[in-house]
């Protein structure tokens, strides 16, 4: 009885973790059908193990807070979070560029909390003030002694 639970087990890891090597693969397309020699093929195999490691250590860390999400629901969840940049110019004709993000809905809210980040990673400016230009010092002072 107890092998047949280590085998369900080691089973079960090894489905989430090619699960999760999909995902992954998807995400940040990285599919070593794109590699044409040994230097990108080992680049591929270092980023898709780094990628791994943090969502491993992710999961890890949601897990002991009790979210057992598997990663592509992580993902799902996290994607519903949106940032919006407006641009425009002012009567100076100056671009400016406001970015705000949206609330988090509370699946969202409870990753947040339970991996110690913020709910909204930047908050909108109140205002803007563009610094003036300088002025040319010296051309100032030769007007000034050869007025004088």
């Amino acid at each position: 009885m107890k092998d047949e639970v280590l085998v369900w087990n080691v089973y079960n890891t090894i489905r989430e973790i090619e699960s999760t090597f999909r995902t992954l693969k998807t995400d940040l397309d990285i599919r070593p059908i794109y590699h044409k020699n040994d230097d990108s093929t080992i680049a591929h195999l270092n980023l898709g193990l780094l990628s791994y490691w943090l969502v491993n250590t992710i999961r890890c860390k949601l897990k002991s807070h009790g979210i057992n999400s598997n990663w592509k629901e992580i993902a799902r969840i996290g994607n519903t979070q949106k940032v919006i940049s407006t641009s425009g110019y002012n009567k100076a004709l100056k671009e400016i560029t406001v970015r705000k993000c949206s609330e988090p809905e509370e699946k969202l809210r409870m990753i947040h909390q339970a991996l110690n980040i913020r709910p909204r990673p930047f908050t909108k400016l109140k205002s803007v003030v563009h610094k003036p230009k300088l002025k040319n010092v010296s051309a100032t002072r030769i007007r000034a002694i050869g007025s004088g």
